[in-house]
């Protein structure tokens, strides 16, 4: 759009639009409250983007005014969830507003500090959690993307909502016709389990349960494979000693996503397997630090055989992208800090040395930099 060239990072203290935001947002609002914006729904739809646009390139000078439109819309939202709905038409429309307004929120939240939304956030997910109890909403993504930054914002507070929540997150991971809507509900336990951490351990039961369900699905779209496998990583991280009871079956899951082949010669499924595998090593690297921090690495030393023949299908594969071998790389060095004298054996191998090799030769700085660290652990490994 035309001005995010204007905008700069999020903790910019001011920049070119800061001068004019209160009169953007000002006449955008006016826009958007005309009386005949009935009759032209559209009108009122681009005044609401623009508006969401707006407040996510805004800089830090204009924060107050941010302050000041959180209430105004939720206001806003409360007016759209009471439409009446007689047909098809007034559903599509609520929809579209609600879908529009849970944008300006995320955004909002994204910019406010913890201190000036958790007084209005009980408000927030009240409406939100309305929007999920529709069935099949055309919003629902929307709603999980601006619960994420709601999660983000107040951190650990978010766990007084997860016993509401939980039930129509798990709808929204079992909600494998829509794929789209899955998988932003998979990131969504991602973002809660960075931030309420060992809480997240009441509700691993049934989400666990319908991450397992979305990789056995064989109708569901492929997308949803690797965020659901990278997923296991972030719950492991969350709750420690307290991932045991999934790790069986988490990681069997995972040897059988490592098995996946694609033709040589079909470019889309091998920038697929590339997705699958950085899931898959993604997961290992998060549920290695988590059974770390509960004192159970003991626990997983008999899945290093089968993970390291994996991690050696990388190390042989042309197609293999950089993201995969930094992934690779990076956990190689996990191993050795975390379980080296054990596994001396396992990584004192050729194909690590050439995994690492690769790694140290390329112009990429962030990989040399995590192979120069795996190297220096994967010596003093296999010295000990």
């Amino acid at each position: 759009s035309a001005f995010s060239d204007q905008s700069g990072g999020d903790d910019q203290p001011t920049n070119a639009l800061s001068q004019y935001m209160q009169v953007l947002l000002q006449k955008l609002l006016e826009m958007v409250d005309r009386p005949d914006g009935d009759d032209d729904a559209n009108l009122r739809l681009a005044g609401m983007e623009a508006i969401s646009e707006l407040i996510s390139v805004s800089a830090q000078d204009n924060l107050g005014l941010l302050a000041q439109l959180l209430p105004n819309f939720i206001t806003r939202f409360e007016q759209a969830s009471a439409m009446p709905v007689l047909n098809e038409e007034d559903k599509h429309n609520k929809e579209q507003i609600q879908g529009l307004l849970c944008a300006v929120i995320q955004n909002l939240y994204r910019k406010l500090d913890k201190a000036t939304v958790l007084p209005m956030t009980d408000k927030v997910m009240e409406l939100l959690l309305q929007v999920l109890q529709v069935k099949n909403s055309s919003c629902h993504e929307e709603c999980f993307t601006a619960i994420s930054s709601i999660s983000d914002a107040i951190e650990g507070d978010f766990v007084k909502y997860m016993q509401a929540f939980n039930p129509y997150l798990v709808a929204g991971l079992r909600n494998f016709q829509a794929y789209q809507v899955c998988i932003v509900a998979v990131g969504t336990v991602g973002d809660i389990s960075r931030n309420i951490e060992a809480n997240m351990q009441p509700f691993c039961d049934t989400i666990m349960n319908a991450l397992v369900d979305d990789l056995k699905d064989s109708t569901i779209h492929r997308s949803v494979k690797p965020p659901v496998l990278s997923c296991f990583g972030d719950i492991a991280m969350a709750i420690g000693g307290a991932y045991k009871p999934y790790l069986e079956f988490s990681v069997l899951m995972l040897m059988q996503a490592s098995a996946t082949v694609v033709p040589e010669d079909d470019d889309d499924l091998i920038e697929y397997l590339n997705l699958l595998r950085e899931a898959i090593l993604e997961a290992y690297v998060g549920i290695i630090q988590g059974l770390r921090d509960g004192n159970l690495l003991g626990d997983f030393v008999a899945y290093v055989p089968p993970l390291m023949q994996f991690l050696q299908v990388i190390a042989d594969d042309p197609n293999r992208d950089s993201y995969v071998l930094n992934k690779a790389v990076g956990l190689l060095g996990d191993l050795a800090q975390t379980m080296g004298p054990q596994i001396k054996n396992d990584i004192n191998k050729q194909f690590v040395s050439k995994l690492v090799g690769d790694a140290m030769s390329s112009n990429d700085d962030s990989l040399m930099e995590v192979a120069t660290w795996a190297s220096q652990l994967l010596t003093q490994a296999v010295q000990m």
